[in-house]
């Protein structure tokens, strides 16, 4: 052992015994021994001190870790001075002095003499509310304290620990609060992601249906087409960030808030844990804090945050500008973008009444004399004269032409194809049915109730748009391109299928060649 580990176990020995011996320099003893036994890196009680070459001591982890990644001039922390070897040399003598150390020094937390009058040597057995420090009966009867409000300690005690438990679980409630408000307000965030996201793709995929449709045919929309697109989309993205931004400012209040409650409620458990004397030093300080806190209340939405109509009144705007410009060309516009969409409708034989006729390509029916003799299958129409459609229709747009020629009686359209077969039904979209019919010389659109309707000459070639997704059947007379009746927006509620019914045997019913068609 070197000699400056000698003289520092031999000071720490003095230091013991000076604390055994004299009570009146104990504390000060004790705060030097506490401060040689205390490490100069981590400023905390040694643990596995070691000793090094210049004779000072560290923990064994402290200059470790001091001298990690160096294989040279290795420093003491201590007294600057360097070595070009890691000696290092467990310092026992030192553990066990440490740990007496810390023995002394919880032993000497509580020392009795805190508890009397440092003026009259008396113990301290009354509490001042106006001085706020603990008194004893000689103090009570100078004349500091005559005038002054004086309770018994353990009385003060109570009631100042009842004040704190009472602060301490208001603040847990208001903490409780704050925790469910953070979690809504993190969930309105996630909601208001998701759902902007889904605007802004919904728009882009509108936006980019309509140039597809329209291209070839109007290339100078593309320009106008594109700024709206992308002032749309500039605004749409700022919208999001700024009401992002707001939330995210009021999650942060809210942690702060949650912070400084549990800071408090923390330090009123630790409060509220300690007796007497020392539960009632700076307790008011204490509870002046805990009213000091004011809790942000979930109605309190920071401003700016309403939704704003920015977005939606520009889409608006678009779409009222895009009408505006299609009314200012040809009505060959609409008329190539339906045809754009055309496809081959064949019948279906199996679900036609026994007394129609099914041509056999299943592009014509008419009506016969008398019935057939077909299977009574549970697709097959028995009451009333009908026939669908082959394939379903369940998203997408198409078109399709039927002649009608002189038939004088029928109904065209889609229907659901649940529609009932065997029963009867009424021609609604409430019942099913999307359907214009021509019935003793009167033409109209089967709607609740029935809309008349007056084309300019009795059409010969009906042509049907359906947009499932926007839940529309438009219905017009093919050969002068006139729009007869469109069927109110409704989101369809199922697979639909093309719809015949015919009661006349002249004629009857033929559906053109589509695009897949001869």
């Amino acid at each position: 052992m070197g000699s400056d580990e000698k003289r520092n176990l031999s000071y720490l020995t003095s230091l013991f015994f000076l604390q055994l011996s004299s009570n009146m320099a104990a504390a000060a003893h004790l705060q030097s021994l506490k401060e040689e036994a205390t490490c100069s890196i981590c400023l905390e009680y040694f643990t596995e001190p070691v000793s090094v070459e210049c004779g000072h001591a560290f923990c064994l982890s402290c200059i470790t870790q001091c001298w990690e990644g160096l294989k040279a001039n290795f420093p003491y922390p201590q007294c600057r001075e360097t070595s070009q070897s890691k000696t290092l040399r467990p310092y026992r003598q030192l553990g066990n002095m440490v740990e007496i150390a810390k023995q002394l020094h919880a032993s000497s937390n509580t020392p009795q003499e805190e508890n009397l009058c440092r003026e009259h040597e008396e113990k301290l057995k009354l509490f001042c509310e106006d001085d706020q420090r603990p008194i004893c009966v000689i103090c009570r009867e100078s004349r500091g304290h005559r005038a002054h409000t004086v309770l018994p300690i353990p009385e003060a005690a109570q009631e100042y620990q009842d004040k704190l438990y009472s602060h301490m679980e208001h603040l847990k409630k208001e903490l409780k609060g704050l925790q469910e408000w953070v979690e809504e307000e993190s969930r309105k965030a996630s909601e208001l992601e998701k759902e902007s996201m889904s605007r802004i793709l919904s728009t882009r995929g509108n936006i980019m249906k309509q140039r597809e449709s329209i291209l070839s045919t109007f290339e100078h929309l593309k320009q106008f087409l594109e700024k709206e697109k992308q002032q749309l989309l500039s605004r749409l993205e700022k919208e999001q960030e700024e009401k992002m931004k707001k939330i995210q400012e009021k999650l942060t209040r809210l942690e702060e808030q949650q912070s400084t409650h549990r800071d408090l409620i923390t330090e009123l458990e630790r409060k509220c844990q300690q007796q007497d004397v020392d539960l009632l030093k700076d307790v008011k300080s204490v509870l002046r804090r805990c009213s000091e806190v004011k809790a942000l209340k979930p109605q309190e939405d920071a401003p700016g945050m309403e939704t704003t109509l920015q977005s939606t009144t520009r889409h608006a705007h678009l779409q009222e500008k895009l009408t505006e410009l299609k009314e200012t060309f040809p009505a060959e516009m609409d008329w190539r973008y339906m045809k754009s969409f055309e496809r081959e409708v064949i019948l279906d034989p199996g679900t036609a009444h026994p007394r129609l006729i099914v041509s056999a390509d299943g592009r014509s029916v008419r009506c016969g004399a008398r019935a057939q003799d077909l299977p009574d299958t549970p697709q097959r129409f028995t009451l009333y004269r009908c026939v669908l459609g082959r394939e379903g229709l369940s998203s997408g747009r198409h078109y399709w032409e039927v002649e009608v020629g002189g038939s004088r009686d029928w109904e065209l359209g889609v229907c659901d194809e649940s529609v009932p077969r065997k029963e009867e039904i009424t021609g609604s979209p409430e019942e099913g049915l999307w359907t214009v019919e021509l019935w003793d010389g009167k033409y109209k659109a089967l709607t609740s109730p029935p809309t008349p309707l007056t084309p300019r000459v009795p059409p010969r070639v009906l042509g049907f748009f359906l947009d499932y997704e926007a839940g529309r059947l438009s219905v017009y007379d093919a050969q002068d391109r006139a729009l007869l009746f469109t069927f109110p927006g409704a989101p369809f509620p199922r697979t639909l299928r093309p719809f015949f019914w015919t009661w006349s045997p002249e004629g009857g019913l033929r559906i053109l060649p589509g695009a897949g068609g001869d």
